[in-house]
């Protein structure tokens, strides 16, 4: 079944590169027309960057209507080599699934901030989709959704070298987390872009398994609420429930008819549908409030209950799992994955099995772990690395 979801997504994919490159190709010829806006970015952005803009354009969402779309673009200082400069996609992490949680309309900072700027010192364009829906008040953002990720980025690849002038059409693609799992989509499709050469990918804690994520890392804070370290239990458990109550406002964004309660028991639906409005660090706090509450009342952590006790097994959510996990055919150019071996939002299990079934289809994918790195720090701690590994591929 895997298999011919991927042929079928590809070829509507192929569909739609198709139609858009020929009735898109001049700017007003969508039913949305294109739109240049400066990206507002603090002094040491500006000392490395020529561009910096939050640019608008048109996509095909999962449910097979034309919509707007938006992405970051930043371009070097300087005279781009000869073809134009090559194009690194970054594709960002979790921030929730309404519309203002996306990257456009926040400032750059952070993490993500570090990596695209040693990106631009290496000499790249950066490419930064908001992905669909995100950053656009009429969608709902598709969570985890293999088919819309990919679009998210070709679409932003393929729109913003029609738009700029300046542009190679050689491109890579670097993700975390959520983006990781965007990432490793995009390599999957590549070849809907013709005429442009994909390089590879850097997957960092890409979400593959969520099944098996959401198992182990609720084994994890369990674990850890028994050795003593409730306050540790309760962060890991509130970032699992925001990402189940995310993935489920992604199934309803495909499919409207998908109720929370499928997923979550009915006196905690109120929070997961909150999953609609707040950013996740917003979400995770409502849900690490709600389990306090119960430790507070009951002392044990493990009386906290959530999600329904069989929903794996509902129609809506088995498919969507089952659908939706990455690089399980060949990809056709190498892949590297960065993992934390203390990361507990995906565990670096999970990793390993994604590598293991990786390698089972021939992909050309290496493995970088790196001990005793959380979720975060293994992108806040490897920028220079990250930024190597980026500019290997692109020279390969």
């Amino acid at each position: 079944m895997k298999q011919k979801f991927n042929k079928t997504a590809l070829t509507i994919l192929c569909s739609s590169m198709l139609f858009l490159t020929a009735c898109g190709s001049g700017d007003g010829d969508s039913i949305f027309s294109s739109d240049k806006k400066t990206f507002n970015v603090d002094a040491d952005v500006k000392s490395l960057v020529n561009v910096h803009d939050v640019f608008t354009y048109t996509m095909p969402s999962v449910n097979n209507r034309d919509i707007q779309a938006t992405t970051l673009v930043f371009t070097p200082k300087g005279t781009p080599p000869v073809g134009g400069w090559p194009v690194v996609v970054w594709a960002h992490g979790t921030t929730g699934a309404a519309d203002q949680c996306a990257p456009s309309r926040n400032a750059l900072d952070g993490l993500e901030k570090g990596l695209i700027l040693a990106l631009i010192q290496k000499g790249y364009a950066v490419v930064a989709p908001d992905y669909e829906g995100l950053g656009n008040n009429n969608v709902a953002h598709p969570y985890l959704n293999l088919t819309s990720a990919a679009q998210s980025i070709l679409f932003a690849v393929l729109e913003v070298n029609k738009k700029y002038d300046n542009l190679s059409k050689d491109w890579s693609v670097i993700g975390w987390s959520q983006g990781g799992h965007a990432a490793l989509a995009a390599a999957e499709f590549n070849k809907a872009l013709v005429g442009y050469n994909f390089k590879g990918t850097v997957a960092i804690a890409p979400a593959s398994y969520l099944a098996e994520t959401l198992d182990l890392g609720m084994a994890v804070a369990n674990k850890t609420a028994t050795d003593g370290d409730v306050p540790k239990a309760i962060s890991i458990g509130a970032t699992l429930y925001t990402y189940a109550a995310i993935v489920s406002s992604g199934i309803k964004a495909e499919k409207t008819s998908f109720n929370y309660n499928q997923a979550f028991l009915d006196t905690k639906v109120p929070i997961a549908q909150q999953a609609e409005t707040l950013c996740s660090p917003e979400l995770g706090q409502v849900f690490g409030n709600d389990i306090q509450t119960t430790v507070t009342d009951s002392g044990r952590y493990s009386d906290y209950k959530a999600l329904q006790a069989n929903f794996k097994t509902d129609p809506d959510i088995a498919k969507y799992l089952n659908n939706n996990i990455p690089a399980q055919t060949k990809l056709d150019q190498p892949v590297y994955i960065y993992q934390g071996k203390a990361d507990t939002t995906v565990p670096y299990p999970i990793t390993e099995k994604l590598v293991g079934k990786m390698l089972s289809v021939n992909t050309d994918v290496e493995l970088i772990l790196k001990e005793d790195q959380t979720h975060s720090e293994v992108v806040s701690k490897n920028i220079p690395e990250l930024a190597r590994t980026v500019d290997m591929l692109m020279k390969e």
